[in-house]
Parts: C-alpha cells; structure tokens; sequence
C-alpha cells in the first residue's frame, strides 16, 4: 500500500505544489490522478519513488516510511514500481533490444540466452517484436511508448506500474491502443494484479482505463471516487474539467440510437 500523511511539497520561490495531501492506494488499485498541466501531477510519482522529498509530511510504502531513508535504501522501496515517463526517455543510441536488455541485464542474474529469450516474450507481448532491431527514430510515437512500458516491466515484476502521461502526445487511435495495452497489463482481480497509477490531462483516456479517480486542484485534493461519482459531481471546476467525457458520452449515446 502507498500512504500519503498531510504531505506538503513547493518549488521555485515557494511555489506550493501539494498542500496537506492525504491518500492511501493499494498495490492492485487502478487510479488515475486529474488536474490541470503544472498541478503536482507528476510530483506525486516523483514523491513515491523518493525522487523528491516532501517539505512536510510522511510517505509510507507498504508501511515503510521512505521520507528520510538514504538512496541506498530507497532502492529496495523503488523496485516495487516501474514507471513509464511522459516522453518515453528512451536510450536514443540504442536499439529497441538494448533497450530494454539493459534492464534485465542490471535488474536480473539471466544468462544473455536467458535475456533475449525474455526480451523478445516481453516484446512480442507489447506487439512490438518485429521492430526489436529498429533505432527509437525510427520508431512511431506509439511504439516509442510500447518500448518505454517494455523497458520498465523488463527485469523485476512491479506491484504497480506508473505512468506519467501515457498517452500525451499521440494521435486518437494511438492512445487508445496504448489504453488497451494498459489495461491488458493490469487484467486479473484483486489482490493479485499489478495494478497502476496513471497521471493525466486527458479524462476520455482516464476512464478508459482507471476504476478510481483523484483530482487535483491547488496543490489539494478535491476529489476522490469513482466513475458514477466523477460523472456526477457537483463541483463546478471539475465538472468543465471532464466536459469532454460529457460531450464524448452524448456523441456515443446518439450514435447507439
């Protein structure tokens, strides 16, 4: 389980990221985190990982309070997750295969046989096998995010998955190939599944995928429940936020008469 107690964190002049946040998640929970570009979205993966440390407040990752461990020691809390940035992050002089052979070879003790064998699985799982010896420029925005989400699944089995804007940047049809990847990732029943937290922008990519929702509005939580409850939220500001739910549910309802 990941815990958030009264966490508080600014940048830049004092520039009040999150503000007193609290929030607990379980490993196998879909969660998608909403709020505006610049609203703490990110910061709050960076937080889980220990890549920042709050101004106040504790994090606790399955019970273990990470907020004064040493690098050394964040490791251990850092192998429960792989993340998938927003842009990929990619090794542009590599290929596709060292790309994600490179963390096996760091994360694992297989023989290189034992690493290829695996790459290719993870790879022909993604539905990306074919362009295993093709350079990241020679890749389509959609499979540079397959190969990012490969990279971070290769060599440890996470409790949950992180993705920092998954689907920015993509075209229609891509991103809602990489929702579906998404959630063929995370398939099975609680509390087995590796479940994820998702951070975005786009709310039609958000229910396509997460069962729970947190919105974030100055640094705070202002909301936190699930689809029915998004829907019908009373909360002005929010409900602009997910207009276009709205108009895409209408155009679907239409379209079904």
């Amino acid at each position: 389980m990941i815990e958030f107690q009264n966490v508080s964190i600014a940048f830049n002049n004092n520039h009040v990221v999150l503000n007193d946040v609290s929030f607990k998640v379980h490993f196998y929970e879909k969660l998608a985190i909403l709020g505006a570009s610049g609203g703490g979205k990110t910061t709050l993966l960076r937080l889980i990982l220990g890549l920042v440390r709050p101004d106040s407040g504790k994090i606790f990752i399955d019970g273990q309070d990470i907020t004064e461990l040493s690098e050394s020691e964040l490791r251990t809390s850092r192998m429960k997750f792989s993340i998938v940035f927003q842009e990929g992050a990619l090794f542009d002089s590599l290929n596709v295969r060292e790309n994600v052979v490179s963390c096996f070879r760091e994360y694992s003790n297989y023989s290189e046989e034992e690493i290829e064998k695996k790459a290719r699985e993870l790879l022909n799982k993604l539905g990306i096998e074919e362009a295993i010896d093709l350079m990241p420029e020679e890749l389509s925005g959609g499979m540079q995010r397959r190969v990012a989400i490969g990279r971070a699944l290769a060599g440890c089995k996470p409790k949950m998955v992180l993705y920092d804007e998954a689907t920015s940047g993509l075209d229609p049809l891509t991103a809602d190939n990489i929702c579906g990847l998404i959630r063929d990732l995370a398939e099975g029943e609680p509390p087995e599944r590796t479940g994820f937290i998702i951070v975005t922008h786009k709310v039609t990519d958000a229910v396509k995928v997460a069962e729970r929702f947190i919105y974030l509005r100055n640094g705070q939580i202002v909301f936190d429940g699930d689809i029915d409850e998004l829907r019908n939220t009373a909360d002005a500001e929010l409900r602009v936020f997910t207009g276009e739910l709205h108009i895409a549910e209408n155009i679907f309802d239409r379209r079904g008469r």
